[in-house]
């Protein structure tokens, strides 16, 4: 096994840290069952409970114990292996995910999980793989799986390793959980900011005085503040597609002109956008239909991630995948950017039945917003954007904090930096730990 091995570690295999289980029951048809499956939605394996009643087709199924592991054959190779933790004691599961029980005097479950977690594991399964049809050609076998190589450190350090791990786990599931709260409350304190106003309550209301055909910010409203306004939104801003030079021209792109395209989709999650993937040059502007945009013009994502909205903190362009508006001077950018970023659910409505998601510039012409006052408009502005600057923040702790967690699993679970002995002493005491 051509695997280095740290200073007082075992090479071994997964077969050798866990076995695979046999705990079948026949199916009783008269009652339901909790059965556990791990899935995989594209961002994450993890598992998943559903309670299944009469007709199983298995004729069997398998007790889970907490510590037992499971995986999904089909998408192994992107690492969809789950740990049964103590509230799923009560599931079960079926012969399509094959469940072992870890080997307690030799490994540590939550170990044995940052092990399975860990990219090398999925690369293994993916090499391993096999199969012949389009649905069974990435199905990894138990006997396969179980001869993958494992180092293992001692007990007592294998539970220090998983325990440091867990503490940055736990951080980051605390950032996760704190930025759900703060895109929550953006949208509702918005929905009503955006609907009444920063009076709200006290605000004097009148009846919508037109229908409201495109642009809808909420379900529902039939009455607006009595200084607010329904207009068409090219009345009060201007509208200005973008376009792309011809690749095949190298001195098109010979420059320094900032010119958002799709790969900006992460910049443009940000409040403002002052720096862009690519740049073209004079000759690259000068020779296509793309236009330099002023500081301020808020640029609209219509194609792609549809409804990304940020506002230019420079001169820049776009290519023609964007919606860009120039806003005149009864229209604030950043009131404008808040209700394009709270219209989630129109732009939704208007990708409905594409293909691929696109909204055509036609389309935007006769796109409608409510218009506040200005000064209301840049109040209302300054909240949400309040609210972005923290989700901003949140997102750039977390993006840090998970890459630091990244890089401390590839050197802890590979020995190449070890704990201290002070940190790995606390776990030689357990009951039934050996040291």
């Amino acid at each position: 096994m051509s695997v280095k091995v740290p200073k007082g570690w075992t090479a071994v295999r997964f077969g050798d840290a866990m076995r695979l289980e046999g705990r079948r029951e026949p199916i009783d048809p008269s009652r339901s069952y909790k059965l556990l499956g791990v899935r995989w939605y594209g961002n994450g394996a993890f598992l998943r409970e559903e309670r299944i009643g009469q007709g199983l087709s298995a004729h069997h199924i398998y007790r889970v114990q907490p510590g037992d592991v499971i995986y999904n054959r089909l998408f192994a190779w992107k690492g969809s292996f789950g740990l049964v933790g103590d509230d799923l004691a009560d599931c079960y599961v079926s012969n399509e995910f094959p469940l072992f029980s870890a080997r307690l005097d030799r490994v540590d479950p939550q170990f044995l999980l940052r092990v399975l977690q860990h990219p090398r594991t999925s690369e293994r399964a993916d090499a391993f793989s096999t199969g012949t049809t389009s649905i069974s050609r990435n199905r990894l076998s138990e006997d396969d799986f179980l001869h993958f190589p494992l180092v293992l450190p001692p007990l007592a350090e294998q539970r220090a390793i998983a325990k440091v791990l867990g503490t940055v786990e736990e951080a980051i599931a605390k950032i996760e959980a704190l930025i759900v709260a703060l895109v929550d409350s953006k949208h509702a304190t918005m929905r009503e900011l955006l609907t009444r106003g920063v009076r709200r309550e006290k605000a004097p209301m009148k009846r919508l005085p037109a229908r409201w055909v495109l642009g809808r910010v909420a379900e529902g409203i039939t009455h607006i503040p009595a200084d607010w306004d329904l207009v068409t939104l090219t009345k009060v801003a201007k509208l200005e597609s973008g376009h792309t030079p011809d690749r095949k021209e190298p001195t098109y792109w010979d420059g320094n002109i900032p010119w958002i395209s799709l790969q900006d989709a992460d910049a443009l999650t940000k409040v403002t956008i002052s720096e862009s993937a690519e740049a073209i040059g004079a000759l690259g502007l000068a020779n296509s239909s793309a236009r330099m945009l002023p500081v301020g013009t808020v640029v609209l994502q219509r194609t792609a991630n549809v409804g990304l909205a940020s506002v230019m903190g420079r001169e820049m362009c776009t290519s023609q995948h964007f919606a860009n508006w120039i806003c005149g001077n009864k229209l604030d950018p950043y009131y404008l950017q808040q209700v394009f970023r709270h219209m989630s659910r129109e732009w939704e409505r208007l990708v409905a039945g594409s293909v691929l998601p696109d909204i055509y510039m036609g389309t935007f012409k006769a796109l409608q917003i409510l218009l506040p006052p200005l000064a209301e408009q840049k109040k209302i502005g300054e909240v949400g954007v309040a609210f972005d600057l923290r989700i901003e923040e949140e997102r750039s702790t977390l993006t840090a904090l998970s890459e630091n967690r990244k890089a401390l699993a590839q050197e802890l679970l590979s020995g190449r930096v070890r704990l201290p002995d002070s940190m790995i002493a606390h776990h030689r005491d357990k009951a039934g730990q050996a040291a």
